[in-house]
């Protein structure tokens, strides 16, 4: 979408360049011979999995050419679709269940026929698609995930090799990957993690000479920057391609770039008196003659009632706090400090600069969570737009930066 259409709008600017430096950090810290799957679940955590996924495979940089990643990663099969035609694979890591219930099986079907990689996890559920698979004539490609203490989702140790004899007994399935999930990996030299990546490599190293084109793969961000060896193939790294570290703070040693920034026009300007009250509930008031800032997102689009007179937004770069609570639609700032605001100005509410007062890791700390959930709960109604910091300055969106396809 054309900024130029959106403006006067809240609209979140996706950064291609920050994307594709981010890349480029993760892969100088990969193991050689590695691969790179970037994960785009939950639409790209919040920042429009089509725009990421545009941007990394098909724009170059200095330093990297398109595609830049060599896999893509999705939660579930209809994120897949939304996606589209995509020139590397894509994983779907929500293990496949409940496949003759309600649309379960025509989802199979279509990830079956677009070669995506699906992740099974019971001798039941492998045998359920390979029919499926012969059903439609086609080879089914899966992987195995395996649970080695974080107690979610995966095949339990002890039952891993029965599952991949099963699947390599169907002519009709295609041994992609095996894979775990670190539950820790964000703290450096985690014992958990160590005993995770223990028991991980007991079960492939065991199943190896078997399939030797088997796609081993664990490392999450965490995973990426504090644990090497747990590189083995193919890295899946999440958090950091969209620029923020996995440590939850700001780091020196990872030159990381946000890559999103959310901003809204200031819809209203208005005076209030010394003692008046503001917002629902009456919970801010104010100990001066006030000037007001009417802001048109609220949390319905995903800024979190928790920032109510805690959290600061951006406006003529200058900070400005958030007053009285945040409603369905809209919150208040304090402009008094800032005389020259005017309608139409402005506002940051999430900053790409990592020690902004409004950017993801403040905001994490104002509402009392994580950056993945602040980035996650930005509603659909925000316009997302994939930009270059040029860009933003002109409110256009030309891409500054060589496109692969001949169109857009």
């Amino acid at each position: 979408m054309d900024a130029r259409s959106t403006l006067g709008e809240p609209r979140v600017y996706v950064s291609r360049a920050a994307l594709l430096h981010n890349i480029s950090v993760i892969r100088s810290r990969m193991v050689g011979g590695t691969r790179l799957c970037a994960v785009l679940k939950a639409d790209g955590y919040g920042h429009s999995a089509s725009i990421v996924a545009d941007a990394l495979c098909n724009f170059s940089s200095s330093r990297i050419d398109a595609p830049a990643v060599d896999a893509l990663a999705v939660a579930t099969i209809d994120e897949a679709v939304a996606l589209g035609e995509m020139p590397v694979p894509i994983m779907v890591l929500r293990p496949v269940e409940n496949i003759f219930v309600g649309r379960e099986r025509q989802r199979i079907e279509a990830a079956i026929l677009n070669g995506w990689w699906l992740t099974v996890c019971t001798t039941e559920t492998a045998s359920d698609v390979a029919r499926i698979a012969v059903a439609l004539g086609r080879r089914a490609c899966v992987q195995v995930m395996v649970d080695t203490g974080m107690s979610r989702e995966g095949a339990e140790i002890d039952g891993v090799p029965r599952l991949l004899a099963t699947v390599e007994s169907y002519a009709s399935l295609q041994l992609m990957g095996l894979y775990t999930h670190l539950a820790n990996a964000e703290s450096p030299q985690d014992p958990m993690t160590v005993e995770q990546l223990r028991r991980f490599h007991e079960v492939s190293h065991l199943h190896s000479w078997k399939s030797p084109h088997l796609v081993c793969h664990a490392a999450n961000s965490g995973g990426v920057f504090h644990f090497p060896q747990s590189h083995l193939d193919m890295v899946r790294p999440g958090l950091a391609i969209y620029g923020i570290d996995p440590t939850g703070r700001p780091s020196v040693d990872r030159p990381l770039r946000p890559a999103l920034r959310w901003t809204a026009p200031l819809l209203m300007v208005r005076n209030v008196k010394r003692g008046d009250t503001v917002g629902y509930g009456g919970t801010w008031t104010a100990g001066r003659d006030t000037r007001l800032g009417l802001v048109p997102i609220g949390y319905a689009d995903g800024y979190l009632r928790a920032m109510s007179n805690r959290a600061m937004m951006i406006v003529n770069n200058q900070p400005v706090p958030v007053v009285g609570r945040v409603s369905m639609d809209s919150t208040m700032v304090d402009l008094t400090s800032i005389p020259s605001a005017a309608v139409g100005d402005q506002v940051t509410i999430l900053d790409d600069d990592p020690l902004s007062p409004a950017s993801v890791y403040a905001l994490g700390k104002w509402g009392q969570t994580i950056p993945y959930e602040v980035f996650c709960r930005i509603g659909s109604r925000v316009t997302r737009i994939a930009v270059e910091p040029a860009d933003e300055a002109s409110e256009a969106a030309a891409p500054l930066m060589t496109y692969r396809r001949e169109s857009a």
